[in-house]
């Protein structure tokens, strides 16, 4: 049985002077308020009530349970009232950890439209590459993009591949290499952190082939590189929603167009997926907007 409606209950019996006005006020039967009192005095091992044919008269506890009471029924409606508030009008601060690379290419756009429609949360973003943990690190919701997706609570956003890259005085000078063979003979720029190796898997025609080089150039800035390739320094192996932009505006040219590489999922990690905070869940839904077809993927 609730005690919050058996405090309410009792409540409306003190206030209403017996079972069957408490009934009334409250919409249910008077067994239903005479079984919530008797939970209580149960619970309490002593009688609220000094019970008569006239009047229900409170006991010396009674009388202090009902102090006490309104106090804790004042609360419960002002914690309701403030909750239900902050649901309809989110405020405070949202905490966001984030990839370096996805900054450039969406990022910006995503947080200056959200901020713009609830102007009360206030972002906090923190941008690495490092995987952190959402609930250690204490973060509301946390960005990745990985080959691989093993997490609970998570969402799927997008999926990306990598392609080969470099720009066209580059291809003019050195060559624009057609086979694995060929690229082995140029300067490649690969992105790295600590842990990684510099092994490219890709596929033709359902055939993997892995390529294991010594780059000319390795670095844990997706930006850096990108920006390094476009000093004719060599060929870059990037995630498309990187290179689109260069792409489309001509600074950067595929090449090896027949190999395709893993995919790279992008995805966002939420402490909780049933019973996120306001705040979080909007920020999500801005995320699976500007990205349609994102799903939620299954908790393991």
């Amino acid at each position: 049985m609730d005690k919050l409606d058996c405090i309410n209950t009792f409540i409306s019996v003190v206030e209403h002077g017996n079972f069957s006005s408490a009934s009334r006020h409250l919409g249910i039967t008077r067994d239903q308020v005479a079984k919530r009192i008797c939970h209580l005095e149960t619970i309490f091992n002593t009688a609220l009530f000094i019970r008569n044919t006239r009047k229900m008269d409170l006991t010396h506890s009674g009388e202090k349970f009902y102090q006490h009471s309104k106090v804790i029924m004042s609360e419960f409606e002002w914690a309701t009232s403030d909750f239900v508030h902050d649901q309809k009008y989110p405020e405070g601060k949202l905490r966001i950890n984030a990839p370096h690379s996805f900054r450039q290419a969406n990022l910006t756009e995503i947080i200056s439209k959200f901020m713009l429609k609830y102007p009360n949360i206030k972002i906090d973003l923190f941008l690495s590459d490092k995987f952190l943990n959402i609930n250690e690190d204490k973060y509301d919701i946390v960005l990745r993009i990985s080959p691989e997706i093993d997490e609970r609570n998570t969402h799927l956003l997008s999926t990306y591949h990598r392609h080969f890259y470099a720009t066209s005085s580059y291809f003019e000078k050195y060559g624009k290499p057609n086979s694995i063979d060929e690229l082995k003979q140029h300067s490649l720029l690969l992105y790295s952190q600590a842990d990684s190796s510099a092994k490219i898997v890709l596929s033709k025609n359902k055939k993997e082939e892995s390529i294991y080089c010594t780059p000319k150039l390795t670095c844990n800035s997706g930006d850096f590189l990108l920006d390094f390739c476009k000093q004719d320094q060599g060929i870059i192996f990037l995630p498309d929603f990187l290179a689109q932009k260069d792409q489309d505006t001509g600074n950067i040219f595929r090449c090896l167009e027949d190999y395709d590489s893993a995919q790279l999922y992008f995805y966002a990690i939420t402490s909780s997926t049933d019973k996120m905070p306001k705040k979080v869940r909007l920020f999500l839904d801005e995320l699976k907007a500007y990205f349609p077809n994102s799903k939620k993927m299954a908790s393991h």
